[in-house]
């Protein structure tokens, strides 16, 4: 008869199960504090009107600690710990890609659909997103030597409901000279759409409109090479 295991309120067992629930409430209910702090920032004080000033992003990590009592971020080694945390990982897929229409930085539109007969690697990132900025000068430097000649278009979809300001995006593009398509979900919509989680998450869609692979995580130039089968 297999023995059965019972834990009472004075063994170690009990105690650490019982300190381990608190742990994970705990830190449950501070996304959720950090979700409504940052629901009201973006909601009411940043869009209110006559505002001159407005955090930037290290301002609101560090308004957001302060106020939660936690260690400071600068402390924090954050490159370190989103690569513990990070692990770029693929999926085979065969499915239709959902079709999109959106503006790029030029205030020109692209749609989707309307680059059949190419393949596409569509990637989704923010301006923040520690991986994202080391990944975005493998992106450029494989679409500036490769992407032409082997009939590759890249799209970079900014979750740009996700992010500060329009001007941190801006920045962003500018510091790292990106030569493909900045494309802005200004609503959400497509990350939505797509089911975004964790980013940066790419695509890569074949001649035919349908995605072959999701790759979530970081990627590098030779992780595009090896996926679309370009020998150097």
């Amino acid at each position: 008869m297999k023995q059965q295991h019972t834990y009472s309120k004075n063994d170690n067992r009990y105690k650490e199960g019982v300190m381990e629930k608190s742990k994970v409430s705990i830190f449950f209910l501070l996304l959720i504090l950090c979700a409504f702090t940052w629901t009201i920032y973006s909601k009411f004080i940043k869009n209110e009107k006559g505002l001159e000033e407005s955090f930037t992003e290290d301002e609101f990590i560090d308004f957001l600690y302060q106020n939660l009592g936690l260690e400071d971020p600068h402390d924090v080694d954050i490159h370190e710990f989103e690569y513990d945390m990070i692990e770029t990982t693929y999926q085979v897929v065969d499915v239709e890609a959902s079709d999109f229409q959106l503006k790029t930085m030029q205030n020109e539109t692209i749609k989707l659909s309307d680059l059949k007969g190419k393949k596409v690697f569509i990637n989704f990132w923010t301006s923040w997103c520690p991986p994202c900025k080391e990944e975005m000068p493998h992106l450029n430097e494989f679409y500036e030597q490769f992407a032409k000649k082997n009939n590759i278009e890249i799209l970079a979809i900014n979750i740009t409901d996700q992010e500060l300001s329009m001007d941190d995006v801006k920045k962003f593009a500018d510091k790292y000279q990106i030569k493909f398509p900045i494309l802005f979900d200004d609503t959400g919509a497509v990350s939505t759409e797509y089911k975004i989680i964790t980013i940066p998450t790419s695509f890569i869609i074949d001649e035919e409109g349908k995605i072959t692979e999701k790759i979530v995580g970081p990627v590098t130039k030779d992780i595009l090479l090896e996926k679309f089968q370009i020998n150097t």
